[in-house]
């Protein structure tokens, strides 16, 4: 199976099933449009619910159904987007799926400060999309605690300054200096379960940046 990285917080996940998270526009570039199984979308802004960007999807936003993304074993869990109960930016889904049984986990744009009830309800997962940018979302602090407490086996770093983004958020460099292990790639990282076994918990997963 493969992750690509689209930019952004968006990312296909490729194995027997596909699925894309957070689907975004303008934002100082575009998204290249992809085919997809299923779009998930955390919540309702224009950086993370563009789906008309994924062709053949079914589109789970908001609740979810009885039995809906069964194949996928979806779960989804409620947050906030601010640290503030959702009294500046609202609600946010948390998105967990499963993959050729690699557990995913995407948290969106959370941004309630780090507590362990709010990570025991997320739970583990086997590799992890996190928003370390600050602003409008947790900061590389908050975001270090929560993926500390998850223990993934990848940490995938996601909404962050990027040279042609428009977004007032902080780069990635500051959260980067807090790991030691890293594996750098291009915009495809292929793997399976058994290399997942072999990777040391706790690493980040880098996708070159510099076309975004």
């Amino acid at each position: 199976m493969k992750i690509k990285y689209l930019g952004h917080s968006c990312f296909l996940v490729q194995g027997t099933r596909s699925v894309v998270t957070d689907p975004f526009s303008d934002i100082g570039y575009e998204m290249e449009r992809v085919k997809a199984d299923f779009c998930l979308v955390s919540h309702g802004h224009f950086d993370h619910n563009c789906v008309e960007k994924v062709s053949g999807a079914k589109v789970i936003y908001g609740d979810i159904a009885a039995g809906e993304g069964a194949d996928i074993a979806l779960e989804r869990i409620s947050t906030f987007h601010d640290n503030k109960k959702g009294a500046l930016r609202g609600s946010n889904f948390v998105c967990k799926f499963t993959v050729d049984g690699v557990r995913f986990c995407h948290l969106g744009d959370i941004g309630e400060d780090f507590s362990k009830e709010t990570a025991d309800r997320i739970g583990g997962c086997d590799v992890l999309f996190i928003p370390v940018g600050g602003n409008y979302t947790i900061d590389r602090v908050e975001a270090k605690k929560y993926a500390d407490a998850i223990a993934p086996s990848l940490i995938v770093p996601m909404h962050f300054k990027t040279r042609r983004s428009r977004i007032d958020i902080d780069g990635l460099d500051r959260f980067k200096s807090l790991y030691k292990s890293i594996i750098n790639c291009f915009n495809e990282f292929c793997f399976d379960k058994e290399t997942l076994s072999a990777i040391k918990k706790g690493t980040i997963l880098l996708f070159d940046t510099d076309r975004f």
